[in-house]
């Protein structure tokens, strides 16, 4: 499983006027028509539940060189920390913050969710995304570099 290939993201979502944001790097896209992505979030992370209450979240797509903010959002959990503080974010039109500076954000709103193991997979259609200007690549998953703390 160590040996397949993804990109790493910023999940987003908020509950009320809370936000909160954790690493994820098990993404997919999934529809063309309409534009949907698969994220598989363990069930025991804090992001977990406010995904499911407020049925929306956004993906900002990180740099390959941002395993700095990859690390940042893998570390503790939104539920004691907030761990938007000092980061530069707004907020996406579904309500989710986004990282300013990425290559890119997608903003989801939740059509199902599954379990799968350990995880929940939230389907989400894609509402709106922009990508920002600048040549670059995006963030790999690398085991070797990463601790599970990014699933």
């Amino acid at each position: 499983m160590g040996h397949l290939s993804h990109g790493v993201y910023v999940l987003g979502t908020r509950r009320g006027r809370e936000m909160t944001a954790m690493t994820a790097s098990w993404v997919a896209q999934v529809s063309e028509r309409p534009p949907c992505v698969v994220v598989s979030v363990r069930d025991d992370r804090y992001t977990h539940d406010v995904i499911l209450e407020s049925a929306t979240f956004s993906l900002s797509v990180l740099r390959e060189d941002q395993v700095d903010v990859a690390t940042h959002f893998a570390e503790t959990s939104g539920e004691y920390h907030d761990k938007l503080h000092g980061v530069p974010y707004g907020q996406s039109p579904g309500g989710s913050p986004v990282l300013l500076d990425c290559l890119a954000y997608l903003d989801c709103r939740v059509l199902d969710s599954a379990h799968a193991g350990d995880h929940t997979v939230f389907i989400g259609e894609v509402t709106a995304g922009e990508s920002y200007d600048g040549p670059s690549y995006p963030l790999l998953y690398d085991p070797t570099e990463y601790e599970s703390a990014l699933s």
